[in-house]
């Protein structure tokens, strides 16, 4: 589940109150299932039974990714209601994280997670970490490709010598969205990743915002350009990994 970072750190509001999934937290879900929708599909559910704790509430498909920490610190670049926090606290890993959305913040908090209201381009850690979380797609984050850099300079910056990056994801040329036919990294077409969602809850529509649907071999490329090494796995559902080790700086 997750929600709009802006580049200066804004939350965008509706209607002046909370964005819609912060209301849907705080609400846990009262008026109906939370959604986001991106431009050119169907409205997909964002899993907010599972982040609220529901029982039954069925996992993310990436959460085993995080059996491959093995020790911190670790943070969790929008982490939500915390629940990555508690999965590895439960095995005595260090990790902390900063999110957006108070409500989310809250709930993270009341179940003993370490969590700072933050974003990512104005957070001021104490200390470095071994290894940086953007789960669930949340790479898109940097709205378009052309700020990918600059996220990923952002992302270097918070680690230690040698520290990586955990991504998951989904490949949109896998799942067959329109115009992912041509996806390319050149710079001479429009790159298909850079797209536009919002969300939808209780009869109500947020506004558009830009995220960046990364397909993984672009997401290696520009990595790699950028200080990293990329190791990526995919499956046949369009379901990445990604791990961005940082290379030693010359």
């Amino acid at each position: 589940m997750r929600h709009p970072w802006s580049c200066s750190g804004e939350v965008r509001p509706v209607g002046g109150c909370l964005p819609l999934d912060g209301q849907a937290l705080r609400e846990r879900g009262a008026r109906g299932e939370l959604l986001v929708e991106r431009e050119g599909s169907p409205p997909e559910p964002t899993g907010l039974r599972w982040w609220l704790r529901e029982p039954g509430a069925a996992a993310p498909a990436d959460l085993r990714a995080l059996d491959l920490i093995e020790e911190g610190p670790v943070l969790d670049i929008g982490c939500s209601t915390g629940r990555h926090l508690e999965y590895l606290m439960a095995r005595g890993i260090d990790a902390e994280g900063i999110d957006l959305l108070e409500p989310a913040v809250e709930q993270a908090r009341l179940h003993g997670c370490r969590v700072q209201l933050a974003d990512l381009w104005t957070f001021r850690p104490t200390r470095t970490y071994q290894h940086l979380l953007l789960m669930g797609n949340n790479m898109g984050l940097a709205g378009r490709l052309a700020r990918l850099p600059t996220l990923l300079d952002r992302l270097a910056c918070l680690l230690a010598p040698g520290g990586s990056v955990l991504v998951s994801g989904k490949d949109q040329r896998v799942l067959g969205v329109p115009g992912t036919g041509y996806w390319t990294a050149d710079g001479e077409r429009p790159y298909p990743g850079d797209r536009r969602i919002r969300h939808l809850y209780a009869g109500q529509t947020g506004p558009w915002f830009p995220w960046l649907d990364l397909d993984p071999d672009t997401l290696a490329a520009r990595a790699g350009d950028s200080g990293f090494e990329a190791r990526v796995t995919a499956d046949a559902n369009g379901l990445f990994l990604a791990t961005l080790v940082l290379r030693p700086r010359a």
